[in-house]
């Protein structure tokens, strides 16, 4: 896609465009920032930044949702123990316990989203092509 081998700071600008998905949310602002200074220099690196920069904003609205969604799973297990406390002095409702273990899905989803997100940094940082599935069909920089 690219006509020449892209430079080691193009390479590095990308790299930290796709790696800064570990600040979660403001990973979405160095991402932008990158593909804002670079759009006009590297077409590698501000291509790389963009879809950088729109994988973390969906992936940060995926995340929220599972964590809202874990919110009112919990609330709605404990409602009953608010309800009838003395009915639920020694033991707790069915849901409870699953309710609490679902803490798992948004933080495993978080986890898998920053490795990929690393995962595209590290092979930026090797100067690879690297297109996440869906945004890299979109060829946002073409």
């Amino acid at each position: 896609m690219y006509e020449t081998e892209p430079a080691s700071n193009e390479r590095l600008m990308a790299a930290i465009a796709h790696g800064s998905v570990v600040l979660t949310g403001p990973g979405v602002i160095v991402a932008v920032l990158i593909w804002l200074t670079r759009k006009e220099e590297s077409r590698y690196a501000a291509g790389q930044a963009l879809q950088a920069a729109v994988y973390q904003m969906l992936g940060t609205i995926a995340v929220m949702a599972l964590w809202t969604a874990y919110g009112v799973f919990v609330t709605v297990a404990s409602l009953p123990i608010f309800r009838n406390p003395a009915q639920y002095e020694n033991s707790l409702p069915p849901l409870f316990w699953p309710s609490m273990a679902s803490i798992l899905i948004p933080f495993a989803a978080m986890v898998i989203w920053w490795l990929y997100g690393l995962w595209g940094a590290l092979q930026c940082w090797r100067g690879e092509d690297f297109h996440y599935p869906f945004l890299g069909k979109l060829r946002l920089m073409e």
